[in-house]
């Protein structure tokens, strides 16, 4: 069953503004649609484009239940009344769905684009996006733009902003001890813990996708997740068996189940599943060289995670976090090149604190541009950004340097 929200001269034609129709394709939703609501309809119909997920589409595309079809009529940039409702006329806004501004004039015609509302909720198979209620219309002019502006030079569109929330500082703690106590239990441990970890994280950057109305599968991007790290636990040959394993499976799950972009699907569910794995199997392929090179590395996670959330929260900057971060690095480093030899020798703790202080604080950003979104909610992943880029390299830089 679909949910159908219509534009308002396709709303003005039907009668009313919403109606459910269940149906598997774009041609058999319109169908029903062009029985239910009559002639005018179907005129209307006949002069306005279909979009599927902001792209092009017809009606042989496939639908599925987080699929948004818009049905624009022939107009573009700016309000235009293309309906009357007790003698007020009804407007339709177009322009990008993160500007939605109102001209002064008609700007000349072009190619429309499907808005979505920030309010819109989509359920069941199809949505037809709404028109802008002019009630709801967001802020303009000069005062609005330079907010905007401000916000983007405060905070860059990545950067991670800390929030003060309570239980935030004690979970990182259980999280910290939790791990380590899962290290020095052994390798296999340790290959759990993370793979659980692993494995909800990849849910979470999954959902954050889709519901922007991207199609990654979500069950083959947490399961690659997972695996990475207990695959980690035997060899590096299981791990690409896991890879490729992935691969192969997301491609016949969308044979089965056709989307509009597949391919795009199948790369999406492998850059969700394959970072995220390969941060949590770094610990534990460090693990396999001794005990000491893993405690070194989770304290340098923890470290650099505990300095950025105490500086960052309510900081005025974005870097100041990170910085902080990096700065907490520097005991770590200290007490790893007097303590830690063996296994390791010369200058090669400062080697690897260096590699730690470059690459933490790219974690976070790496992590905000996995999910799409710095404010999706993925509090799993948040636990393993730090490892995103800093653990496979400094897991292969212990493994060279470990005697």
């Amino acid at each position: 069953m679909a949910v159908l929200r219509l534009f308002a001269a396709a709303r003005e034609a039907a009668g009313l503004t919403t109606a459910e129709i269940a149906a598997p394709t774009v041609g058999d939703v319109l169908d029903e649609a062009c029985r239910r609501f009559g002639d005018r309809f179907v005129a209307v119909l006949g002069t306005s484009r279909l979009w599927v997920n902001g792209q092009p589409a017809d009606r042989s595309t496939v639908v599925g239940a987080t699929d948004v079809l818009a049905v624009l009529p022939p107009v573009s940039g700016g309000a235009s009344p293309v309906a009357t409702q007790g003698g007020a006329p009804t407007q339709v806004w177009t322009g990008p769905p993160t500007q939605l501004h109102p001209a002064a004039a008609p700007a000349p015609a072009a190619e429309p684009r499907p808005v979505l509302h920030p309010s819109l909720i989509v359920r069941g198979n199809l949505a037809l996006v709404p028109d802008l209620d002019p009630d709801t219309e967001p802020a303009t002019g000069p005062e609005a733009a330079a907010g905007a502006a401000g916000a983007t030079a405060e905070r860059p569109p990545l950067a991670v902003v800390h929030k003060s929330v309570r239980p935030h500082g004690r979970l990182g703690l259980a999280w910290a001890v939790v791990t380590v106590g899962a290290a020095v239990a052994g390798p296999s441990w340790l290959a759990a813990w993370l793979a659980v970890a692993a494995f909800v994280a990849g849910v979470q950057a999954s959902v954050a996708w889709r519901k922007r109305g991207e199609r990654p599968l979500t069950l083959v991007a947490a399961v690659v997740a997972g695996a990475l790290p207990v695959a980690a636990s035997f060899t590096t040959g299981a791990m690409t068996g896991v890879v490729v394993a992935g691969l192969l499976v997301a491609f016949v799950a969308r044979l089965r189940a056709p989307s509009l972009a597949p391919s795009r699907d199948v790369a999406l569910t492998l850059t969700i599943g394959v970072p995220i794995g390969l941060a949590a199997a770094a610990p534990v392929l460090v693990r396999q060289t001794g005990i000491a090179a893993t405690l070194l590395l989770l304290a340098f996670a923890s470290f650099y995670d505990a300095g950025a959330y105490l500086v960052g929260t309510g900081a005025a900057s974005a870097w100041e976090g990170p910085a902080a971060g990096v700065v907490a690095l520097i005991p770590v480093t200290i007490f790893a090149s007097v303590v830690l030899i063996p296994p390791f020798s010369g200058a090669e703790p400062l080697l690897l604190g260096l590699v730690a202080a470059v690459l933490a604080p790219a974690g976070p950003v790496a992590a905000s541009a996995l999910l799409g979104d710095r404010s999706a909610h993925a509090p799993a992943l948040r636990r393993l950004d730090s490892l995103l880029l800093m653990g496979p390299l400094w897991a292969l830089c212990a493994a060279v340097m470990v005697r």
